[in-house]
């Protein structure tokens, strides 16, 4: 009998222990390999966005300085002022690499740059705010799992200090995700319970094994190629070789206006047409009720402060405006939406991080936004004029003064004067 069940479970179980050896003892760097890392860069794909290996091969490149570049879904509106296109044409000195997704906001970032701490340290980081991610609505949990995985898990629990903002994303962790492995770990964090020994022996034994298996399988999860032909490479052949803003400028207006044809509301064609068009009626006044004054998502922002704080990074911040013709249509509230814009401005500032690029009011200039609300041709300019600088002359970070008030529900539903706060 037991022969029988070995010769139908043993090559079973060899073959797996072979994968797992295979897993555990493969190589965790991959030689570096510049176009490769451009693809990867460039990609703002869901695998580029929450593996690890390859962010960080491109990150330890000696021959390149790539910047995390991290926000949601504006990375993917490409077009000729698209930073990536920038960057390559003009041989900066830095190459942007994207880390964000549609739906993704603080939480999912905070979690996905436990996978890069050693690689920022001690540098400097783009960080774009969107203020609707400032919802009333918690993340939905099935839009938070979509980009999270388990060395996120393995790398937040060995950074972690054991202090309010570990309790916090502990608490934030399990209710995003109550099936998560690992969970009794998580929730002694969530307590403010100290780890044991043997939590941290099974914590190195499981993060050593998930870095390998980024390392094995990551190659293979990034498909770059065509996504940097299109949308980086094809670009390149319009802009001049000579840099000017000006000349700029001037395309960037010229392939706004061919592409804004179809509506009045500044949109580009083609998101007009399969986004809106189909159900404008629907959208009328649909925002009116929007409040981004009281969300969870300013506790979740900051995790994120903490951990540039902690990690020494000087960033800059882009606040994202609205299609101002949009936001009349669909009724959501201007003054409420900068009194947002002045509630996250003041978290930042007050703590030090002063690098802040505010478009917040610039949704009715012409060409400015691509769609309803992601920057694009003037607007990706305009980014540019401040983000450059910031890159181009690296400074190290300021000193940061942080605020454990901000961790409090009192700040996330707060809508008060914010120099009142208490």
């Amino acid at each position: 009998m037991l022969k029988r069940l070995w010769l139908i479970f043993g090559p079973l179980l060899l073959a797996s222990l072979l994968v797992f050896l295979l897993i555990f003892f493969y190589p965790e760097n991959p030689s570096h390999n510049l176009l490769e890392e451009k693809y990867s860069a460039a990609a703002a794909s869901t695998e580029s966005f929450k593996e690890r290996s390859q962010k960080v091969r491109a990150f330890t490149d000696p021959n390149m300085r790539f910047v995390p570049f991290l926000g949601s879904s504006e990375w993917i509106r490409f077009d000729s002022m698209h930073p990536a296109v920038l960057a390559e044409k003009y041989n900066r000195s830095y190459r942007p690499y994207f880390l964000g997704q549609a739906g993704a906001a603080s939480l999912n970032q905070y979690f996905g740059m436990q996978q890069i701490l050693s690689e920022i340290e001690n540098r400097q980081a783009v960080f774009v705010i969107s203020p609707q991610w400032f919802t009333e609505e918690d993340y939905e949990p099935a839009s938070f799992q979509n980009y999270f995985n388990n060395d996120q898990l393995t790398a937040f629990l060995e950074n972690q200090e054991g202090d309010i903002a570990a309790k916090h994303a502990a608490k934030r962790l399990l209710k995003q995700n109550p099936g998560l492995s690992m969970r009794g770990m998580v929730e002694k964090l969530s307590k403010g319970e100290e780890l044991t020994e043997v939590d941290h022996t099974i914590i190195n034994l499981f993060a050593r094994f998930n870095e390998r298996q980024a390392s094995l399988f990551g190659q293979f999860s990034i498909r770059g190629q065509l996504k940097y032909k299109e949308h980086v490479e094809n670009y390149l052949k319009d802009l001049p070789d000579q840099f000017s803003y000006d000349a700029l400028e001037k395309i960037a207006r010229k392939d706004a206006e061919e592409n804004t044809t179809n509506n009045d509301m500044g949109m580009e064609n083609h998101f007009y047409n399969t986004q809106v068009k189909k159900d404008l009626k629907k959208w009328e006044g649909y925002q009116k009720n929007y409040n981004y004054l009281k969300s969870s998502e300013y506790n979740d922002l900051q995790l994120i402060l903490n951990q540039f704080a902690k990690s020494k990074v000087n960033v800059l911040f882009v606040i994202q405006p609205v299609n101002k013709k949009w936001m009349d249509y669909t009724g959501l509230s201007e003054d409420m939406y900068q009194k947002a814009v002045q509630k996250i401005r003041y978290q930042l500032e007050s703590q030090g991080f002063t690098n802040v690029a505010d478009f917040s009011k610039n949704g009715g200039d012409p060409y400015f936004v691509k769609d309803t609300i992601h920057l694009g041709w003037l607007g990706w300019l305009a980014f540019d004029k401040a983000v450059d600088p910031f890159l181009s002359n690296p400074k190290p970070a300021p000193t940061y003064h942080l605020n454990e008030r901000f961790f409090s529900k009192d700040w996330a539903t707060y809508d008060g004067d914010v120099k009142e706060f208490q």
